[in-house]
């Protein structure tokens, strides 16, 4: 129950703090640093609505779509960061701005919604939007997360520079230049996370169809044999962002209660889906890189 509540205000707290750095910052200085919330900000400057409401339709028209691609138990973990960001953004729309310097602004903006969404991401949680798009595209057409929201992004800020100045634009790419630096800052994304997962045989498919399919992750498998008991174990080993660390263990938790998970800093990973290495010399590579997905 503890646990719960924390989870909850921390996605009460990281949702007010995205939504007021919007009203403070962004909005008035009309920055849209992608994201639905920066959609909602370009599509009411062309229809002339309330940036609010436009955030609520969106929000609740995603949700209200995704339930026909996804599980409910996927879209009831996105429905309260969807839903509170456009109330929190319609509680403080009329609060007055703190700067009219773009620069400022998407300084301040970007630096602030990456503090909440780092608070979000590490209790477990999302804001649903181009989340949920991302997660449908990946399940049927096989698109990588990471390119969907990038693509995404991209649309919302060309649009932006169309529709306000390519300057505004500039100062959005900014924005979520900072966002993203400040979000792994909080999540302490500098080193990878290695896990291995200990468990038995009954269990090996259906972990492994979890880290392959629901965290976009690859595996190696190794056999095992427990030292007391003489049983045959299933050990796997995976490559992940620190983000989706607390995810894989929520889930292995609730596949195999009796599962070992150890979780170790990878300071560095070199393969596919990982920065790759800067060669300094002439000497080809060694052919034994790991090559598991970031996403």
């Amino acid at each position: 129950m503890y646990k719960q509540m924390r989870q909850y205000g921390a996605m009460i707290l990281g949702t007010f703090m995205i939504a007021l750095c919007f009203t403070l910052f962004l909005i008035p200085n009309e920055i849209a640093s992608g994201g639905l919330p920066g959609a909602s900000l370009v599509i009411s400057s062309v229809f002339e609505v309330k940036t609010s409401i436009v955030l609520w339709i969106i929000s609740i028209g995603i949700l209200l779509g995704s339930r026909l691609f996804l599980s409910w138990g996927v879209v009831v973990k996105s429905v309260i960061g969807s839903l509170l960001v456009p109330f929190f953004v319609n509680i403080t729309y009329n609060v007055t701005p703190l700067t009219s310097d773009p620069l400022l602004a998407a300084i301040y903006g970007g630096l602030g919604i990456g503090v909440g969404l780092g608070i979000i991401l590490r209790s477990q949680g999302n804001i649903g939007g181009f989340t949920l798009i991302a997660i449908i595209l990946h399940k049927y057409k096989q698109v990588k997360p990471s390119t969907t929201i990038l693509v995404l992004d991209s649309i919302v800020i060309v649009s932006a520079g169309m529709i306000y100045s390519p300057e505004k634009a500039l100062y959005a790419l900014l924005g979520i230049f900072l966002m993203r630096k400040t979000m792994d800052f909080i999540m302490q994304t500098k080193a990878s996370k290695m896990a291995y997962i200990i468990s038995s045989v009954e269990y090996e498919n259906t972990i492994k169809d979890a880290v392959l399919y629901e965290l976009d992750r690859g595996l190696t498998k190794i056999s095992g044999q427990g030292g007391y008991s003489k049983n045959e174990r299933v050990i796997m080993m995976t490559v992940l962002h620190p983000t989706k660390a607390s995810q894989l263990k929520a889930m292995i938790q609730s596949i195999d209660p009796s599962a070992f998970i150890i979780f170790c800093d990878a300071t560095e990973v070199v393969g596919e889906g990982f920065t790759e290495a800067v060669q300094r010399s002439r000497q080809p590579r060694t052919q034994n890189q790991l090559a598991t997905q970031q996403s």
